[in-house]
């Protein structure tokens, strides 16, 4: 699977998805359903770029349905950043690198999914992570 939770290493707070490129030109890349089943107030998000993607793809990533389009983290964010980038998807001085609407962050809710999809183009060679610092509300 492209896009699965990161259980290599303790992460203090942090839940960190891994994203993995692939061969879809457009459409769901993958997903990661809520993994605490209770409404979620996303703090922080930060989005590693370790290997760019070999062609010139855009990702959308945000809170939706299963398979749903949503660009609530990131909106048609060039996933041929160059290596050792580091950007910053959700702070305490932002809403989101998208269109999040809820000021400080943005809500998880509890039955919902981080969506990943691609716009145009296969995104080869991809690898990055998706470092997500997340409250619970209920």
């Amino acid at each position: 699977m492209p896009v699965a939770i990161s259980t290599d290493a303790a992460q203090t707070g942090w839940l960190k998805i891994k994203i993995l490129g692939n061969a879809v030109a457009a459409g769901l890349v993958g997903q990661i359903y809520n993994p605490e089943g209770v409404l979620l107030q996303i703090v922080r998000g930060v989005l590693h770029m370790t290997t760019a993607s070999t062609a010139a793809s855009t990702f959308n990533i945000g809170i939706g349905a299963t398979g749903v389009d949503a660009d609530t983290l990131m909106s048609a964010f060039d996933m041929q950043s160059a290596a050792g980038t580091v950007w910053q998807v959700v702070g305490q001085d932002l809403a989101s690198e998208g269109a999040a609407t809820t000021p400080k962050g943005i809500l998880w809710p509890a039955t919902s999914y981080v969506t990943v999809t691609s716009a145009a183009q296969a995104s080869t060679g991809l690898v990055c992570e998706l470092y997500l610092q997340y409250l619970r509300l209920a």
